[in-house]
């Protein structure tokens, strides 16, 4: 907005002075104009009445003076009766007529009269306006008798003449009380203006310059007055209010510094705190998965040697009972390892006839225990899933135990579905329920619906949240709808696999060598603790390996085995030199890159794995004894591979 300056131009569209002289005129304008077009219609109807009444009159005159001569017939005496006519200019023409007669006596221009009284036309009501002409005819009265009639026809310029300047004057004088009007509201209206324009100016410069400060405009003390007595109170409350503003936002700016510095105070010491959970759990991790280690290798190893009948059942029991150990050992150690990266899924092409087969034959039995129903639904198509079995696995296990704990009486059913290109797997159940304001909070951790059957004994709040976790590794959504009292029904949604396609990168069973076929394989185990490293020595052993095992990287090094060993299984943590710097030191010894497992229960996320452990394969503790062979057999077929390729 430019700056306003003087009272502005009448023809300045942007001051307020264009509109109010616009309006100004208008008003003046239509009150002339509707003033003078009243006043002129108002002469024009006296102008019409006054000519009627003169020319009734002297018809009525001359008929009164003429009646004896029309009723003797004396035409000279009524000719000497219309030369009074003279003393009117605007009449034309005059005659009387007897009754029935021929025109007695005229004066003027006879053309213009009728012939006979026969010949006369009723006489228009109303003078038109600015007529040229008008005509009279009255009758002659003689004692109530008409005797004949007088005829008279005038000029009417002269009456509109004076008509026409007449209006003229009034015209005139209209325009110029108009114009009056125009000056004196032009020359009070400055007096409206300036305060207002002032006001304006005023308003724009404590915008611009934010000073709020009250300036003195003058005013009279009337409306606009009043407004800038207002205007000039809301720039004091204004330029108050910013000040307290001023005041409460450097207080706020002050107590915000105050809680950003112990905030940050706060998070660094939660930082410290997460740091030292995390080296607690990796330290947990190794510690306790070392003699769970060692057991299910000493059981791998003693159920493959001669045991009798009864042996063999306190064997299988004590699988079972490793199995749990490791399994409630994985549950409290799962949710860090899924949330650090080091969960990989290992997609393999599976039937979802087959997965429900294997979920059938394991929980059936234990709804039968407690009285409870347990259904399968899946079309009689096929229907595959190209995901990682054991995740999947896993992760419906833990939604039916959970369904198990929670259903007292009716049923489980657990269903596959297929909508357009995706699979949904449910487990239907008919227990307790979950309350709608728990729906977004059951996938928590440590979160446990507060419900009389659901206590402590039965879990620690983590199974949903692996659910979650892992459903996120193989590419799925899980959801969950549930009702008080009459069930739940949680609902993994999975992408379908194009049948078509086959797992080209997995390894099938029968791909694999015989345990037989790896007798005389030199194997070097570095492991420093002995159980663990006794179970690795047995179970590898009765496979026929040559198995050397050294407490120490050091210890390994001195040893002639080494560098002759056709394989090495080294744990990760080992007193002094660790196992990735043991194998980078056999590295440089031998001639070819050597073949070796990294053993961890360290607890490491997917971005730091590749810089934790390099290039070497790294299984993660307690180690299934198959999964070990397996991985040897593997690197075993590679390296013949590549040799035979060579030497074609």
């Amino acid at each position: 907005m430019s700056k306003l300056t003087g009272p502005g131009s009448i023809f300045d569209r942007r001051s307020i002075r264009f509109p109010i002289i616009r309006l100004t005129m208008t008003a003046v304008l239509l009150g002339i104009g509707l003033a003078l077009v009243s006043d002129a219609i108002l002469m024009l109807d006296a102008v019409r009445k006054d000519i009627r009444r003169s020319l009734e009159a002297a018809g009525n005159a001359a008929g009164t003076a003429a009646s004896a001569a029309v009723a003797f017939r004396d035409a000279g005496a009524a000719r000497d009766v219309l030369r009074m006519f003279e003393a009117y200019p605007e009449i034309q023409a005059a005659a009387v007529y007897p009754n029935n007669r021929a025109r007695l006596a005229s004066y003027g221009d006879a053309s213009l009269l009728p012939a006979t009284d026969a010949d006369i036309k009723p006489s228009s009501p109303e003078i038109g306006p600015l007529a040229g002409t008008a005509t009279v005819h009255l009758p002659i009265i003689v004692d109530d008798l008409a005797i004949g009639t007088v005829y008279l026809q005038a000029r009417l310029d002269a009456y509109w003449r004076t008509y026409l300047t007449t209006m003229a004057a009034t015209i005139f004088v209209g325009l110029s009380a108009g114009a009056l009007a125009l000056l004196l509201a032009m020359r009070f209206l400055d007096r409206i203006i300036l305060p207002v324009r002032l006001l304006a100016e005023v308003a724009r410069d404590a915008r611009l310059r934010q000073d709020f400060r009250p300036r003195p405009i003058p005013a009279a003390d009337d409306e606009i007055g009043d407004m800038v007595s207002n205007f000039n109170a809301l720039l004091e409350e204004i330029d108050a209010s910013r000040q307290s503003l001023q005041t409460y936002q450097s207080e706020l700016e002050r107590l915000v510094a105050e809680r950003t510095a112990e905030l940050s105070a706060a998070k660094e010491g939660a930082e410290q705190a997460n740091l030292a959970k995390s080296r607690f759990l990796a330290a947990a991790s190794h510690d306790l998965r070392q003699p769970i280690q060692a057991m299910r290798l000493f059981q791998d190893a003693l159920s493959k040697t001669a045991l009798n009948g009864e042996q063999r059942r306190i064997t299988d029991y004590l699988a079972q009972s490793t199995r749990s150990l490791a399994e409630i050992l994985n549950v409290l150690l799962d949710v860090s390892k899924l949330d650090g990266g080091m969960v990989k899924p290992h997609p393999e092409m599976i039937q979802v006839r087959d997965l429900l087969g294997t979920i059938e034959a394991e929980f059936a039995p234990l709804a039968l225990a407690k009285g409870l129903r347990f259904k399968l639904f899946f079309p009689h198509r096929t229907l595959a899933l190209h995901t990682d079995a054991k995740l999947l696995h896993g992760l419906l296990r833990n939604l039916i135990d959970n369904a198990l704990k929670y259903t007292d009486h009716g049923g489980i059913l657990v269903a596959a579905r297929r909508r357009r290109d995706r699979v949904l797997l449910q487990v239907w159940d008919t227990g307790i329920g979950i309350a709608p304001e728990h729906l977004r909070t059951i996938f928590d951790e440590y979160f446990q619906v507060s419900n009389p059957q659901r206590d402590s004994t039965k879990g620690l709040g983590l199974g949903l949240s692996i659910v979650r976790r892992v459903a996120a590794i193989l590419g799925g959504r899980i959801g969950c709808h549930s009702r008080m009292r009459q069930g739940s029904m949680f609902e993994l949604s999975l992408p379908m696999a194009d049948e078509s396609a086959s797992d080209s990168g997995a390894l099938e069973a029968n791909d694999f060598l015989q345990p037989s076929a790896l007798a005389g394989i030199r194997v070097a185990v570095i492991e420093d603790d002995l159980m663990a490293a006794k179970a690795v020595e047995l179970s590898l052993g009765a496979c026929g390996m040559e198995i050397a095992v050294f407490r120490t990287a050091e210890e390994a090094l001195a040893d002639a085995f080494v560098e002759t060993a056709n394989f090495y299984i080294v744990d990760y943590r080992l007193p002094g030199m660790n196992g990735i710097e043991f194998l980078e030191a056999v590295r440089k010894r031998v001639a070819h890159p050597p073949k070796a497992i990294l053993l961890t229960g360290e607890t490491v996320d997917a971005a730091n794995l590749d810089a934790a452990f390099g290039a070497w394969k790294v299984l993660f503790k307690p180690v299934d004894l198959e999964v070990l062979i397996a991985e040897i057999q593997a690197q075993v077929t590679r390296a013949q591979s590549v040799s035979a390729a060579a030497e074609e």
